[in-house]
C-alpha cells in the first residue's frame, strides 16, 4: 500500500512514540539522548515534521530498534530477546545507583513469580 507523505509522516511517529514510551523515556529525553530539541521529537510524533537524516538514525539507535521499525506501518514487528535485553540495559545504565538497586529488587520479585 502506498501511503501519501501526510500519512507516512503520522505512521512514523506513532511508531517513534510507541517505541519511546516502551522504553519509558519521555520526549525530553528522547530529545536529549538523540542531540536534537523535544520540538523536534514533538514534531515528529504529532506527524507535523521529519527528523533530519542525523536524527533519524540516532532515534533508531537510541530506541533500540532496526531503523526499518520505523518505517513499519503494517503490524508490529516482532523484537527479539537480544533486543529486549539490549532495552533494558540501556534503561538500567540511565539509572542513579539507588534506583539500579530498586530496579534489581524489583525484577527479582517479578523472577520469583
Amino acid at each position: 500500500m502506498l501511503y501519501n507523505e501526510k500519512e507516512t509522516m503520522k505512521k512514523f511517529g506513532k511508531n517513534v512514540k510507541k517505541y519511546r514510551t516502551r522504553l519509558g523515556l519521555t520526549q525530553e529525553k528522547l530529545a536529549e539522548l538523540c542531540d536534537c530539541s523535544s520540538q523536534t521529537i514533538s514534531g515528529t510524533e504529532t506527524g507535523y515534521s521529519f527528523p533530519s537524516s542525523k536524527v533519524l538514525f540516532k532515534l533508531a539507535e537510541t530506541l533500540h530498534v532496526p531503523l526499518m521499525y520505523l518505517f513499519n506501518f503494517g503490524e508490529d514487528p516482532v523484537i527479539s530477546n537480544q533486543e529486549e535485553h539490549e532495552a533494558i540495559v540501556k534503561l538500567i545504565s540511565l539509572l542513579s545507583l539507588e534506583n539500579k538497586e530498586i530496579a534489581l529488587k524489583i525484577i527479582k520479585a517479578l523472577a520469583e513469580n
